[in-house]
Parts: structure tokens; C-alpha cells; sequence
């Protein structure tokens, strides 16, 4: 199955006793598949993964395989503890996974050889395709493009999301790797530079309000239209600037709220945004001409 095109990296949505939601969760995917979605992934740090645990993490990748419809679903395996890690790389096939995905541990200082040593340890829990989750900016950690063809070569990895502005890197990693390294691009505002540089498509956490912005993105540069592509991208800022004031997750599920599609509010120690600001904050994005009509209209 080809991991290519727009992947919202689904928020995980809860009921009112702030239990793990599968019924909204399909209502969500349902959504996004009328909006352009490609894919999902599922689990990631847009989904709280830290915050939930193995049980909650297989019911929303299998609530998203249902509903789908066919469309690849990327799980997020990584784990605070390195054994639920490998448990949910070894569940995933059996829970309708199209690939497994993984960003490194944190917290504590590893070396290169101790990072190769952990995807080579998941790559033995699945028969899936493992996909690297670079994000240097919550990880604190930097890695090279060696790193990962190293790993690409040995046939550990089969790519990766590519969570950094540091284009140079996917740059090289795509010389490196012309055809058979999936990339996946994961910052939201430099999806269409991302394109430029070769990645395959994107995973963002803003598509889950405006997927149609990004699918638009990824279709116009297809068709080589590229002032069109750069408009659209240009409209995605509107809603990361208003994003960048807030903790990312409480907002986007402020604004789903408003817009129709209760998702409770973010685990603590996420701040949640008061019900009664819902409607200010979506106001402020629908009032924005350009980007009012991409915002998502809940099935």
C-alpha cells in the first residue's frame, strides 16, 4: 500500500467522562475522508500518546481502520516504556495497521549506536513497513541524514516523518534514497517546501480542521500549479498563527467543538480552553475570507 498524500494526525477524542471516544473518533475520520484525506496517523503527538495508554491506543487505530474506508493508517508505537513500545509494534498488524511509526526515547541521553540499536529492536517486533518520527524540537535531539540512510540501508527503515525545517537534511536523504524511502513531511507550514525537496506527502496536526487546505497543496503541486499550491499554503498560516497562541491540542479541539464535533478537552497537564471562548476562537479563524471555506464541516 502506498503511503503517499495527506495524513491528519488525528486528535484522540473523548466522551464526557473523558474516556477514549471510538464512536466520535469514526465521526472524525468519517470527516476527513469527505475533506481529502489519504491516510491517518494514528497515535502520534497530536493524539496526547504519552497520555494514553496501550488499551486507549488500540482502540482508536482500530476505531480508524473501520472507518477509513480502505485508506492507509500509520500507527505511532512509541512509549515511555520501551516495552509497550514492541507490544504495540507486535499488535498493529492484527489492529488493520498499513505501517508502524516511531520517534526515539526521550528524556534520558542516548548515543547513535543506542538510537540504531532501538528501531532495530521494533523492526523485529513487525513485519510492517517502520517509519522514523524525527522532531528534534520535542526530542532535543538532532540527528544526522547519515543516521537514517544507515538504517534505510540495512532495511530497518522503510522512511519516515519528517518533523523539522531543516529541509537540507530530507534534501539529502532524498538524493540519497531517490525512490524507495518513504518521507513524509510533518511540519505544517513547510509542507509544499517539503514537496519541493521530495517528500512523499504530509502528516499535520492542523489537518484535522482544514484538510482540504493541505489536500489542495498536495494535488495543485502534482499538477505542477504551483502559485496555486503557494496560496494554499499561504492560507495555512492563518490558522497556525492563531494555533501558536495556545497549547496546540486545546485549540484544535476548541475549534472542532465549535465547529460542530465535541472532542472533550486535552489530558491534563494540558490547559483546556473554557467552552465559553470556543466560538470566539473559531469566529476568528471563519472571519478570515480566505480560509473559511476550507474549515472542517463534521458529517
Amino acid at each position: 500500500m502506498s503511503l503517499t498524500g495527506i495524513f491528519p494526525a488525528l486528535i484522540t477524542p473523548y466522551d464526557a467522562d473523558g474516556a477514549v471516544s471510538p464512536t466520535i473518533n469514526r465521526r472524525l475520520v468519517a470527516t476527513l475522508n469527505a475533506e481529502g484525506a489519504d491516510g491517518y496517523f494514528v497515535s502520534g503527538s497530536s493524539a496526547e500518546c504519552y497520555l494514553l495508554d496501550t488499551r486507549e491506543r488500540m482502540e482508536i487505530l482500530e476505531a480508524t481502520v473501520e472507518a477509513a474506508e480502505g485508506r492507509p493508517v500509520i500507527f505511532h508505537v512509541a512509549a515511555t516504556d520501551h516495552r509497550s513500545t514492541l507490544e504495540h509494534a507486535r499488535r498493529a498488524t492484527d489492529a488493520g495497521a498499513s505501517a508502524v511509526c516511531a520517534n526515539i526515547p526521550t528524556f534520558f541521553t542516548y548515543s547513535d549506536q543506542s538510537l540504531a540499536a532501538y528501531y532495530r529492536d521494533i523492526r523485529e517486533h513487525t513485519e510492517l513497513p517502520l517509519l522514523a518520527y524525527y522532531i528534534p524540537s520535542q526530542t532535543g535531539r538532532l540527528l544526522t541524514a547519515d543516521f537514517f540512510l544507515d538504517l534505510a540501508a540495512d532495511n530497518t527503515l522503510q522512511g519516515m516523518k519528517y518533523t523539522s525545517s531543516d529541509l537540507g537534511i530530507l534534501s539529502r536523504i532524498r538524493a540519497a534514497r531517490p525512490d524507495s524511502f518513504t518521507i513524509l513531511a510533518g511540519s505544517d507550514d513547510t509542507l509544499l517546501g517539503s514537496l519541493a525537496h521530495g517528500a512523499n506527502g504530509g502528516i499535520g496536526s492542523s489537518y484535522n480542521l482544514i484538510c482540504g487546505v493541505y489536500a489542495g497543496i498536495y494535488r495543485a503541486f502534482g499538477a505542477g500549479d504551483l502559485e496555486e499550491a503557494r496560496r494554499l499554503q499561504s492560507v495555512s498560516i492563518a490558522v497556525l498563527e492563531e494555533m501558536g497562541g495556545w497549547e496546540f491540542i486545546s485549540f484544535l479541539k476548541s475549534v472542532l467543538r465549535s465547529r460542530g464535533l465535541d472532542t472533550g478537552q486535552a489530558r491534563t497537564p494540558m490547559s483546556p480552553i473554557p467552552t465559553e471562548l470556543d466560538d470566539q476562537l473559531a469566529g476568528k479563524l471563519a472571519a478570515k475570507t480566505q480560509l473559511e471555506p476550507y474549515l472542517i464541516s463534521p458529517v
